[in-house]
């Protein structure tokens, strides 16, 4: 648009986690296709396994995010924890390209994996409010949403034809390869905005607790977020495994395809978080978005119990993108509500109590959607969960308006 320039500095750091989001998809197509291949008919389980491993050690280094962004620096921190993003998953990416052992060797790894995202997930709110600058937390957020689910799109497209060619351990690899270049960005280009300088707080997970018990908000926030990493984050995790539960081939790019239409509902997030901004409160926003995602599931549920063959895929992917754009804006309004949940000089414990109480919530829902895939069927327990986001998000709606 005429008259309007972006700071070369928001263009770089837009460009490099964009790349980073795309090595994520790759990665995470990578990582669950390798477990859905060499587990067979517990695929579910195995997936669930491994991604429940690595959002144990995440809730742990979530939970210490708070302390060492105070003593080495908010940027510091995350440049050096991508670093570690982009080592992990390189290293383990090769050993499973030309090894055999494919469960033991991210069973391994995923331990590794959720120390640095843990990290990650604290802090790139924060470093995308530093070199986007915009307004608030919420707006930041959404507006890299944008950005990154183009480059998402990209990398499930493109992500699950490679893995498909070749051998799920090349889309771990990129994963680590697509990384590099956002830490040495952040490394070294210092942001336009101003960086958080977070309070020192010995014990984060102490301090959360103790928020919880004062403020009535905080724990309908809290809930909101555990019922939302329980009943619908799963999903998208579970993919493969669900569509390998449906009997669809070939598997990694039918899940690429999907993740991209998943994606392609991040291009969504800035407008309809613009139109529900004035017109709801944050919370009761983010109720709303969430209860439309769980709707869109249902409806993908329904989409997969008759056979639409060479149809099938197609509409999957359209009602992915209602998926992305719900899930997405649900994520970005929780994060704007938490960074502002506990007060001034508090917003980093604020995002930590979001992403540590999603990390405490998330493997206990992998591990019951993952036997419930392989016991009763994917549609099935994609109805089960949904109906039980609606329910918990009505409660929620209900509670907000007496309140």
């Amino acid at each position: 648009m005429r008259g309007v320039t972006l700071d070369p500095r928001t263009v770089g750091f837009l460009a490099a986690g964009g790349l980073a989001v795309a090595g994520t998809m790759a990665g995470q197509l990578g990582a669950t296709s390798a477990t859905t291949f060499a587990a067979g008919t517990a695929a579910g389980t195995a997936t669930a396994i491994f991604l429940t491993l690595m959002l144990l050690t995440a809730a742990a280094a979530s939970a210490a995010s708070n302390r060492l962004a105070a003593r080495w620096g908010t940027l510091k921190t995350f440049g050096w924890a991508q670093g570690g993003v982009a080592a992990s998953w390189t290293i383990a990416g090769v050993i499973e390209a030309v090894t055999d052992s494919s469960l033991l060797v991210l069973f391994l790894a995923a331990p590794v994996f959720g120390v640095f995202s843990g990290v990650t997930a604290v802090l790139t709110p924060f470093a995308c409010r530093s070199y986007v600058n915009a307004g608030s937390m919420t707006d930041a957020v959404a507006k890299r949403s944008a950005v990154s689910g183009v480059a998402a799109i990209l990398g499930s497209v493109i992500g699950g034809y490679v893995i498909h060619v070749t051998a799920p351990g090349i889309g771990i690899v990129a994963n680590g390869l697509l990384t590099i270049p956002l830490a040495i960005f952040i490394l070294f280009v210092r942001p336009g905005g101003a960086v958080t300088a977070p309070r020192v707080t010995i014990h984060a997970a102490r301090a959360v607790v103790a928020a919880l018990r004062s403020d009535r908000n905080l724990r309908r926030l809290a809930v909101l977020v555990a019922a939302f990493m329980l009943f619908v984050v799963p999903m998208v995790g579970m993919l493969v495994p669900i569509l390998d539960d449906l009997d669809h081939s070939p598997l990694p790019s039918g899940a690429g395809l999907m993740l991209g239409g998943i994606a392609a509902g991040r291009l969504l997030v800035p407008g309809i978080v613009r139109w529900l901004r004035p017109r709801y409160r944050e919370f009761t926003a983010a109720v709303r978005a969430a209860v439309a995602t769980a709707a869109f599931m249902i409806l993908f549920a329904i989409s997969a119990v008759p056979s639409f063959t060479d149809a099938d895929l197609v509409i999957w992917t359209v009602i992915g993108i209602g998926i992305g754009a719900s899930r997405f804006t649900t994520r970005a309004i929780m994060t704007g509500a938490a960074s502002s949940s506990m007060g001034p000089g508090m917003d980093m414990l604020g995002v930590t109590a979001l992403v540590l109480i999603g990390a405490v919530a998330s493997p206990v829902g992998y591990l019951v959607w993952g036997p419930m895939i392989d016991l009763v069927s994917a549609p099935v327990t994609i109805l089960v969960a949904a109906a039980a986001m609606i329910a918990v998000g009505l409660i929620l709606g209900r509670a907000a308006r007496r309140a």
